[in-house]
């Protein structure tokens, strides 16, 4: 079906260019290939609307990243802003609309991450999770928040999970930062290590590969990245190479270009598992239902419950939650929408 057709589902696709958080990229690339008089005029005004709104916000998070890093950069400490906002500043987009930014991810060295933390406090930031009893055994510090900024922030001192440190680490990523031309005392990971994050937070963090499903959001900023670094190339310095090797593949696939292509048996169950998710809402559901299951009992409940022996503090944000009927109905929204 092509967009001509008057019977096209518009409805389906936008849907899925938000759920996937690529409508402001679908806008501009709609206006620059001259496919926005194919759309509904009401449709094409809100694909606008988005974009603009985007990069409206985007402008602000840049102004917000200058006086988190002025701040740091005070104090003699030099972040490395990762993912969104750092592919924003490296100039991987081609208008900084281009993006939707969730957060403010930077990593700072292990001797400074707490100094970051109190510095960031100092300027307004604040955190409304409650203080962790052991900040360096999570990858980054509890989100802080601020008011009248667009952007929550975190502070990594470690830029994936400790599990996966052995293969990806903030030395690896110190070692090769990158400063950002217009941004003074910015730094971004070099771009070979712009795809191995991508990698790890898309299919392993995520648990991408286990479900077989990616983000759109992902996969275009991995094509972006394809175009300063050759991914076969690099293949050999990725971790995991069966599962990396299945979701380069499938990026070219969804992306009729010439990225990676390895046809194993981890690639091809990947892809079915893939299609079949987007086939058969049925098979999305039982799909998901495990991986729910072995979240809740085997990992966040028990590791609640075992913390709240052993800390006061998580003792009595356990009885808190026990006590509030809202918590109940937001853990059954999450994990409604985990599973759909």
């Amino acid at each position: 079906m092509q967009f001509s057709d008057p019977g096209y589902d518009w409805n389906s696709f936008i849907w899925t260019c938000s759920n996937h958080l690529v409508l402001p990229v679908i806008y501009l690339k709609f206006l620059k290939y001259d496919l926005l008089g194919y759309l509904p005029e009401v449709l094409a005004q809100h694909l606008e609307d988005i974009y603009s709104l985007n990069r409206k916000r985007n402008e602000q998070i840049l102004e917000q990243m200058k006086e988190i890093n002025a701040t740091l950069n005070a104090a003699g400490i030099s972040p490395i802003y990762l993912k969104g906002t750092g592919n924003l500043i490296d100039g991987i987009y081609s208008d900084i609309g281009e993006r939707i930014i969730g957060d403010i991810d930077l990593l700072v060295r292990e001797d400074d991450y707490l100094k970051s933390v109190e510095l960031a406090k100092e300027i307004g930031y604040i955190n409304y999770w409650g203080e962790p009893n052991n900040p360096l055994k999570i990858k980054h510090y509890p989100r802080l928040y601020k008011e009248h900024v667009p952007a929550d922030l975190e502070i990594h001192h470690i830029p994936v999970r400790s599990k996966y440190s052995k293969y990806f680490n903030s030395e690896m990523i110190f070692r090769q930062k990158t400063e950002v031309i217009g941004f003074p005392g910015c730094f971004v990971p070099g771009d070979e290590h712009k795809v191995v994050l991508n990698f790890i937070h898309s299919q392993l963090s995520n648990s991408g590969h286990q479900l077989g499903v990616v983000s759109l959001r992902d996969i275009y900023d991995l094509y972006l990245f394809s175009e300063r670094v050759n991914v076969t190339t690099l293949f050999s310095q990725i971790p995991y190479k069966r599962k990396a090797g299945a979701y380069f593949t499938l990026a070219q696939k969804l992306l009729r270009t010439s990225i990676f292509n390895q046809q194993t048996l981890t690639s091809k169950i990947f892809i079915w598992k893939h299609d079949l998710n987007l086939s058969s809402p049925l098979f999305n559901t039982l799909n998901r239902i495990p991986w729910v299951i072995s979240r809740i009992i085997f990992h966040e409940y028990p590791k609640q419950v075992k913390n709240a022996f052993i800390y006061k503090s998580d003792r009595q944000l356990l009885l808190r939650k026990l006590v509030n009927p809202k918590r109940y109905i937001y853990h059954l929204n999450v994990y409604k929408k985990m599973i759909n």
